[in-house]
């Protein structure tokens, strides 16, 4: 959304060194709540933090605006934007030397080491429209231009030229460009399927409802094949658009879970008053998860439809993450941005895929209408849709597995990330947090066999963090002595 990147143009340039933690250093004020103080420095000189410790740092130096994160094998891929789609012009963007997609070596997990920055077109543009698929015998890296939302923020220039890069990165620190296409229309994020042989990018016009999913075949990295731009088509056979942000695609590719703000079909949103451009069009209760059929484009059909299933309304429009709870199919979903109360994780169950309900939801005290400051200057002129300095409010979200969760990780924004016990979804429970002073954005990566977890904010960099002993120990016991 075209919001974030203006309140984070507001950042400071300087980056405080930020120094390991190594004991619990707990948050004043509430839950999620950033002290004035803090706003004086555009990142802490000591994280706060509770139940981990800073395993490895790498702080990217001007390298900012570290909004999306994806990896493969021992490697992370953290993508900025250089402004290019505001400024209207390369040029005028100023590209640096760090400019792009930052390639990091997390080899050593204490001392990640930035190793190369990608600069194609389409990388040197991704924002938060980048991802990776790693098999046995292939590795894809895709990185596409950022396409905004049409009729955005003002002053904002639409992107003409979506470009996709798709890089082989079976020697991950060392990604080698495969192809340079672009898409028919640009698109907002991204998903390599889970088999790495084709590219999903989605459409997205949240305050009418239009958009879809372009499809590109890179079976061949060498020559990219567009398949077509897909809407939803109801049991009935009739289609309709819909405005998805991102999606998550099963193992076997047969299913699409789709974050929707709006669709042309009716479905959603019904019980909302106006059309017009609203915090509340973009807030909590918001849009919902389509649960979609792609098993035409998976056998490779001529004509694919995308088949709707079934749909959590209300379970978070940004992004939908699979989850499998108790052996149970969850989704985690959340919203993103807005002013206090903001935005954050919900969990539905779709055991029955045709009937998914929400059954839990992830929220920290400053996600509570009470606690919330007076609206200031930016919220009361924006209607409540860009937060100040300091909002705790959700962007991507992410589990520790899809087929084992037990924890979720969630960025917060200036709440940093926050570590949630999944294990009962009707009432997930903080367990831990991590939060450098700056917006936490990016996706999440947990490493099963190291517990590692590699997330990257937008002017602190890239970080490797753990759970203490003591929190592991807690989680074991309360699992009967489980992993």
């Amino acid at each position: 959304m075209n919001g974030k990147h203006l309140i984070l143009t507001a950042l400071a340039s300087a980056l405080i060194g930020a120094a390991p933690a190594t004991t619990d250093n707990p948050e004043p004020g509430r839950q999620g709540e950033t002290m004035p103080g803090d706003l004086k420095v555009p990142v802490l000189p000591e994280p706060y933090s509770k139940g981990v410790r800073v395993v490895g740092h790498a702080g990217l130096g001007e390298h900012r605006n570290n909004l999306i994160m994806a990896w493969s094998g021992h490697c992370a891929y953290v993508a900025n934007d250089v402004g290019n789609p505001i400024a209207g012009t390369r040029e005028a963007a100023g590209v640096s030397p760090t400019s792009g997609v930052a390639v990091i070596d997390v080899r050593n997990p204490a001392a990640p080491k930035t190793v190369g920055y990608l600069q194609d077109k389409g990388a040197l543009e991704a924002a938060e429209t980048m991802h990776a698929a790693t098999v046995p015998g292939r590795a894809v890296l895709a990185a596409s231009t950022y396409g905004f939302v049409p009729g955005g923020a003002p002053g904002v220039k639409a992107v003409k030229e979506g470009w996709l890069d798709v890089y082989d990165v079976s020697d991950c620190a060392h990604p080698r460009l495969m192809a340079e296409v672009k898409w028919p229309e640009p698109v907002h994020t991204l998903t390599v399927s889970p088999n790495g042989r084709r590219v999903y990018g989605t459409i997205i016009n949240p305050f009418t409802g239009n958009g879809g999913i372009q499809v590109m075949d890179i079976s061949d990295l060498a020559e990219p094949r567009f398949l077509g731009r897909l809407a939803v088509t109801r049991p009935d056979g009739t289609t309709y658009e819909f405005a998805t942000h991102e999606i998550s695609i099963s193992p076997d590719e047969r299913r699409i879970y789709a974050g929707v703000i709006a669709s042309k079909g009716g479905d959603l949103n019904r019980d909302f008053k106006s059309g017009s451009i609203s915090a509340e069009r973009l807030g909590p209760e918001a849009g919902g998860i389509y649960i979609l059929d792609n098993s035409d484009i998976a056998a490779g059909k001529p004509d694919p439809k995308l088949r709707l299933v079934g749909t959590a309304e209300h379970g978070g429009w940004h992004s939908a993450v699979q989850a499998r709870i108790g052996g149970v199919p969850h989704l985690v979903g959340a919203g993103e941005l807005l002013a206090c109360p903001g935005s954050w994780p919900r969990i539905s169950n779709i055991a029955d895929e045709a009937h998914p309900r929400v059954v839990g939801q992830f929220r920290l005290q400053m996600n509570l209408k009470e606690n919330c400051p007076s609206p200031d200057a930016q919220e009361a002129g924006s209607a409540g849709i860009l937060g100040r300095k300091g909002t705790a409010t959700s962007h991507f979200n992410d589990v520790d597995s899809a087929t084992d969760s037990r924890l979720g990780l969630f960025p917060f924004m200036y709440a940093g990330l926050r570590i949630a016990d999944l294990r009962n979804p009707a009432n997930p429970s903080e367990i831990a947090y991590f939060k450098p002073g700056d917006p936490c954005m990016s996706h999440v990566r947990y490493v099963p066999r190291t517990g590692h977890i590699w997330f990257a904010c937008t002017a602190s960099g890239f970080w490797v963090i753990e759970l203490t002993p003591q929190v592991r120990a807690a989680l074991k016991r309360s699992n009967g002595g489980g992993r």
